[in-house]
């Protein structure tokens, strides 16, 4: 007995001391808004993408788009921890840079930064390759509605729910747990993805839309991520994974449209 409430005791201890955000998607999401947005490219974006991929050793499209998930815990790259979320107010509908993303490490300036680095021809082939893999992450990151959300519950890495009779805190369940019990196989689910997309084909994108995504977000947040109880029904469950699937496709969409603009026909200047 002692031993059981140590250990909930140590979980509940580790939980409050994250770094801001959880990671979002886990690997077969991000895989899955990477693949699907390569469905959506010109010919020359295309093209410029696989010459990224084909310049890192094993590197394909899921290694890329989880990449900076896999070294935010390691020294070099412990800095970069707050550009997978930005914490906006309770009281606030829209993103405020100066409020919120002060030092300019939160996804949404991080976005815009990367987008920036990989328009540029200037960079070597690992700058190339680890631009193209945080703008891959980070789009998807700001499609999990929970990575826009607030900083006194950590993104709802302190909020502890009950999913099909498991304990998990509600960002655990929006990034893993729904998708592991409606995912069977993510290879299946990329070609019916990209068949039907989830507006229109991406248009020339403008670095200010990210702020409007941002907001889009955020809007998520109070109006469908967080259970009505502690213990997570089915009904909630459905409707989570519907909502997942949408947020795949506005990603996917999305980051297609800052690939075209920074390496395609529809090349643009960033400032």
């Amino acid at each position: 007995m002692r031993l059981k409430i140590f250990l909930q005791f140590f979980v509940c201890i580790f939980v409050l001391f994250l770094p801001g955000n959880a990671i979002a998607w886990g690997e077969k999401g991000h895989r899955i808004v990477g693949a699907v947005a390569l469905s959506h490219l010109d010919s020359t974006a295309l093209r410029e993408v696989n010459e990224i991929l084909e310049s890192a050793p094993d590197s394909t499209i899921g290694t890329a788009c989880n990449w900076p998930d896999e070294v935010r815990e390691t020294e070099q790259w412990e800095w970069s921890a707050s550009m997978h979320y930005v914490n906006i107010p309770r009281h606030a509908d829209h993103y405020d840079r100066s409020r919120d993303c002060k030092d300019g490490l939160c996804v949404t300036s991080a976005i815009i930064k990367y987008a920036n680095e990989l328009s540029r021809n200037d960079l070597d082939l690992e700058q190339r390759w680890q631009a193209f893999a945080w703008l891959c992450h980070l789009v998807g990151d700001l499609h999990q509605p929970l990575h826009t959300g607030y900083k006194d519950d950590l993104g709802g890495n302190t909020l502890q729910v009950e999913y099909l009779g498991q304990p998990y805190n509600l960002h655990q369940f929006w990034d893993r747990a729904v998708i592991q019990a409606y995912l069977e196989n993510d290879a299946q689910w990329v070609k019916p993805l990209s068949q039907s997309a989830w507006s229109k084909p991406p248009g020339k994108w403008n670095p200010a839309e990210t702020i409007s995504w941002t907001d889009e977000s955020h809007a998520l947040v109070a109006a469908s991520s967080y259970p009505p109880g502690r213990v997570i029904h089915q009904d909630f469950a459905d409707q989570s994974w519907k909502l997942i699937c949408e947020q795949w496709q506005k990603a996917s969409i999305r980051l297609a449209q800052i690939l075209n603009a920074t390496l395609g026909e529809g090349k643009i200047v960033l400032d």
